[in-house]
C-alpha cells in the first residue's frame, strides 16, 4: 500500500492518491504573514500534533480578480484568497525512501498573480512519466510581497523582497523534508516563467539561497530594464502610502488594512507603474547587488541553467492586456535611451519581413522585457564556467486568428505536458500538431531535471551556449539549433539593459 503519511519537521501530513501519483496539498512552509507579521520575512510554521490533513489546496495568495488577470493567471472567480497562503504542494511516484531528483515550480504572473495549484502546473506528468518529485508553491506577490519600507522603518522592514524569502523558506524546508516524500535534497532543480524566471535570476545572486539548489531552468524572465534601488523603491512605497492615507510615521497601520483594500491601491499602482511595479529591490541586506553584476563578477550560484525565451514574447499583453501596455514600456525606454531608443527600432523593423513599424515595437518591447536580460544573463553564467543551453520557442497558435505567434506563457503546457488544461485549450486552441513537439519538450525538460543536461529526449543535439557562437535550440514544428539567431537585433542593443 502507498505511503501517504509523512512525518515532517513541524508533524505528520497525510496525502492521498491521484493518477497513480502520491500527491500532498497545502503543506504549511512557512506561519502566516498576518498581523505583525504583514510585510515581514517568513516565519517558521508552528509544529502540530496528529496527522493534518494535506488532499486540499491551500488558498492562493491575494491578488487582483480582474477578468484579464484571472484569464491571465488561471485563478478565477471561486478560487478562494488569503494571506495565510504560503503553502506548498508535493507530487511523488512514493514517499519509499528513494531518492529521486526534485523540482521547485516557482509560478509567474509579474509577480502580481498566480499560484502553485494552477491547474496548469499539474506535475503528474513529471512524476508518473520520469519518476521525479515536483513541489510547487504559493509566495507573496504584489505589495505584500514588495513592498519596501526598509529606509523609512529600519528593522525588520529592512530586509526587503518578502517574496523571494518566502521562496527561500520554501527552499529550505525542501532540503529538510524532500526526502521523506521520496526526493533528493541534494539534486535540486529550481524552475520558473516570467516572474519565477526572474525570481530564480535573482536567487542566483541572493547569499540565503546558495546551496539550496543545484541547477535551474528559467523561461521567459531574468532581471527587466532596471533593478531598483533601495530610494527607487522607497519613491514607489511613498506612492503606495499615500493611496493607502498613512503616514510613513505610522506603518503599524499597515497590519490593519483590510486585504481588499490593499488589493484594490495595487491595481491603481499597476495602471500608473505598469506590469513591472513589483520587482525585486536591491536592499543591500538580502539583495546586496543586481544579480546581473553579481554573475558577472563569478559570485554568483554557478549552477547549470537551461534558459530561454519565446519569439513573440510582447504579444500576449498587447492583445490581451491592451497597446497601452506597449506604449508604457516605449516611454520608459525612451527615457532611458533617448535618441538611441530609434535606432534600435530601425534595426528592429529592417529585421522584419513585413517592414512593420508597429509590430517592431513589439518585437522591441517584448526583447527588452524578456529576451536581452535573459541573453545577458545566459553569457554571464557562462563565462562564470557553468554549463548553459538556450532555446528560443517558435511554434505559432492559431489561436485567436494567429495574432498571438509564440507568444509569452505558450510554452507552458509544452513542457508540463498538459495540454488538456483550460489554460493550453484557450491558447493552443486544441491543435493536434502541437503534441509531437510537446512530448519532445516535456521530456528534454525532465532530462535536465534528472541529469543537468537536455539531452537524448527526442530534440536534436543541443550544444551548450557561449560566444561567439551562441547555438540555440529553436522549437517548432521541426526543432533545430541555430546559431546567435536574430543577431541583428541583438547587436542594436547598447550596454544597457543589463
Amino acid at each position: 500500500m502507498t505511503n501517504l503519511i509523512v512525518q515532517t519537521t513541524q508533524g505528520a501530513v497525510r496525502g492521498m492518491e491521484r493518477g497513480g501519483v502520491s500527491v500532498w496539498r497545502g503543506i504549511p512552509y512557512a506561519a502566516p504573514p498576518v498581523g505583525p507579521l504583514r510585510l515581514r520575512p517568513p516565519r517558521p510554521p508552528e509544529p502540530w500534533t496528529g496527522e493534518r490533513d494535506a488532499t486540499r489546496f491551500a488558498p492562493v495568495a491575494p491578488q487582483s480578480r480582474d477578468a484579464r488577470a484571472a484569464m491571465m493567471s488561471g485563478i478565477g472567480e471561486r478560487v478562494p484568497m488569503s494571506e495565510d497562503c504560503l503553502a506548498l504542494n508535493v507530487f511523488s511516484p512514493a514517499a519509499d525512501g528513494q531518492r529521486r531528483p526534485v523540482m521547485v515550480w516557482l509560478h509567474g504572473g509579474a509577480f502580481m498573480m498566480g499560484s502553485g495549484s494552477t491547474p496548469l502546473y499539474d506535475a503528474t506528468s513529471f512524476a508518473a512519466r520520469h519518476d521525479l518529485v515536483v513541489v510547487t508553491i504559493n509566495y507573496r506577490i504584489g505589495l505584500l510581497g514588495f513592498l519596501y519600507l526598509g529606509e523609512l522603518a529600519g528593522g525588520d522592514f529592512a530586509e526587503g523582497n518578502a517574496a523571494l524569502l518566502d521562496q527561500i523558506a520554501a527552499l529550505a524546508w525542501v532540503r529538510d523534508n524532500i526526502a521523506g516524500f521520496g526526493g533528493d535534497p541534494d539534486a535540486v532543480t529550481v524552475m520558473g516563467q516570467s516572474a519565477g524566471a526572474i525570481a530564480i535570476a535573482t536567487l542566483l545572486a541572493m547569499p540565503a539561497a546558495r546551496g539550496l539548489f543545484h541547477r535551474a531552468v528559467i523561461q521567459s524572465g531574468a532581471s527587466g530594464l532596471s533593478v531598483p534601488s533601495r530610494s527607487d523603491a522607497t519613491a514607489f512605497a511613498g506612492s503606495a502610502l499615500a493611496e493607502l492615507a498613512i503616514d510613513p510615521g505610522h506603518l503599524d497601520q499597515l497590519a490593519d488594512v483590510p486585504v481588499d483594500r490593499l488589493i484594490a491601491v495595487q491595481d491603481r499602482l499597476i495602471q500608473r507603474w505598469g506590469l513591472g511595479a513589483f520587482t525585486p529591490v536591491v536592499d543591500g541586506v538580502t539583495l546586496l547587488a543586481r544579480p546581473i553584476d553579481v554573475v558577472r563578477a563569478g559570485d554568483g550560484a554557478r549552477v547549470p541553467l537551461l534558459i530561454g525565451t519565446n519569439r513573440d514574447e510582447w504579444t500576449l499583453f498587447d492583445v490581451f492586456v491592451g497597446h497601452g501596455t506597449t506604449e508604457l514600456v516605449r516611454t520608459q525606454l525612451r527615457a532611458r535611451l533617448g535618441d538611441a531608443t530609434d535606432g534600435i527600432h530601425a534595426a528592429y523593423q529592417q529585421a522584419r519581413a513585413d517592414g512593420s513599424a508597429e509590430r517592431a515595437w513589439v518585437d522591441l518591447v517584448g526583447d527588452v522585457a524578456f529576451r536581452v536580460p535573459v541573453l545577458r544573463l545566459a553569457e554571464a553564467q557562462a563565462a562564470a564556467g557553468a554549463p548553459v543551453w538556450m532555446y528560443r520557442f517558435d511554434w505559432t497558435t492559431p489561436a485567436f486568428d494567429g495574432r498571438l505567434g509564440a507568444t509569452h506563457a505558450l510554452e507552458l503546457p509544452f513542457v508540463w505536458n498538459t495540454m488538456d488544461k483550460p489554460f493550453a485549450q484557450l491558447l493552443v486552441g486544441g491543435d493536434p500538431r502541437a503534441v509531437p513537439l510537446a512530448t519532445a519538450m516535456h521530456d528534454t525538460w525532465a532530462a535536465f531535471l534528472r541529469t543537468g543536461e537536455p539531452t537524448g529526449a527526442g530534440l536534436p543535439d543541443w550544444p551548450a551556449y557561449r560566444a561567439p557562437a551562441r547555438s540555440t535550440m529553436i522549437l517548432d514544428g521541426v526543432s533545430r539549433v541555430e546559431d546567435d539567431p536574430d543577431r541583428a537585433r541583438r547587436e542594436a542593443w547598447p550596454a544597457w539593459p543589463a
